[in-house]
């Protein structure tokens, strides 16, 4: 059997039987097949346990190496000794959907219908709203991918290196992580420097203004929805909202994490709860996971509306979200949490 066949196997024996070292998350050499460690031990399902799985963290004894890099056996072509040609095809040695545990092609392999929107990998470099002259202005940018499109390692560090700082988010990743009070904290491996050349320390509206330059509110451009960021700072000594630091309508505490719940999603213009004055809606509180999140009628949402996943992956038609695939892939155009008056009424009045 070929090694590059090999290395999904090597990858899952290998991570089963890693030694982690607790106070560094630091993956040791000395594999013990007897070792009673968990797949949470090493990839860190549980706020507990940080830990980023065959990503970082490593020794300088460390033996781990071989989980992703092939030093003979690499395909021809390709790049730091990967065992496939592109860095998309070696993210997906794993990260293939074909269980439904990926991150692109979660949504075909559980409905067998392809996803109504996703960031196109090795597909594009045209950045919608990148242009910040031009009003719904694309750019056309140079990255790392096939022919300078997109892919992965544009978003992700692959080593966990220089990454933001980590926040609660809703991907649901093992059978731990189904109850919503399990909240999982995780930087998920995304750069601090995504197309940017100011380091980003918080996943918010400033990170995804990294490519959509156009969208921030502070750009200067007309039309845009006025978005939370460094731009356009809020009051002088107020702390700038990003996706672990939303108010919450309807919740006490008010002031919390967006990840693991849906409150976060409704944010009323007015009026307002005192946390939520001075500050405007992050890019993430309309594109997310597709959800049911209700409106702001009483600044509240229903017990039909919550979060709720009770299978991975998409596996149960009635969790909400169902997916948790944002923002490689989803249900909604353009990635939205919800589309037309949906959308809308979660942060403005009904009108009826």
């Amino acid at each position: 059997m070929a090694l590059s066949k090999r290395l999904p196997l090597i990858a899952l024996v290998t991570a089963a039987m890693v030694s982690v070292a607790a106070s560094a998350h630091a993956y040791s050499s000395e594999f013990t097949p007897s070792s009673s460690l968990t797949c949470i031990d090493c990839h860190g399902t549980t706020a507990a346990t940080e830990a980023t799985g065959p990503h970082g963290g490593y020794l300088a004894t460390t033996n781990k190496c071989v989980t992703c890099h092939s030093v003979h056996g690499a395909v021809e072509g390709s790049l730091q000794l990967l065992p496939a040609s592109t860095i998309k095809g070696t993210c997906e040695t794993c990260h293939d959907g074909s269980g439904g545990h990926g991150v692109y092609g979660v949504i075909y392999a559980r409905t067998g219908t392809q996803p109504v929107s996703n960031h196109s990998i090795d597909a594009t470099a045209t950045v919608p709203g990148g242009d910040p002259v031009t009003p719904y202005g694309g750019k056309d940018y140079t990255f790392t991918g096939e022919g300078g499109c997109l892919t992965c390692t544009d978003c992700h560090s692959p080593h966990a290196a220089s990454v933001v700082a980590a926040f609660v988010g809703d991907r649901g990743r093992s059978d731990d992580d189904e109850d919503p009070d399990n909240a999982v904290t995780s930087h998920r491996l995304l750069k601090q420097r995504p197309n940017s050349v100011a380091a980003i320390a918080n996943y918010g509206s400033d990170w995804c203004g990294a490519c959509h330059q156009g969208r921030l509110s502070g750009s200067g451009i007309g039309g845009n929805h006025p978005v939370e960021s460094s731009a356009d700072l809020p009051a002088e000594g107020e702390t700038m909202f990003h996706y672990g630091l939303v108010a919450r309508a309807g919740q006490s505490p008010v002031e919390g994490t967006l990840g693991h719940n849906n409150y976060g999603y409704v944010m009323p213009s007015s009026p307002r709860i005192a946390e939520q004055v001075g500050h405007n809606a992050i890019c993430q509180q309309c594109h997310e996971d597709s959800r049911k999140v209700g409106d702001v009628t009483g600044q509240q949402i229903d017990a039909s509306e919550v979060f709720t996943i009770t299978q991975v992956d998409g596996a149960a038609a009635g969790d909400n979200p169902r997916f948790q695939t944002f923002p490689h892939e989803s249900t909604r155009s353009y990635l939205l949490v919800e589309e037309q008056d949906d959308l809308c009424t979660n942060c403005h009045g009904n009108p009826g």
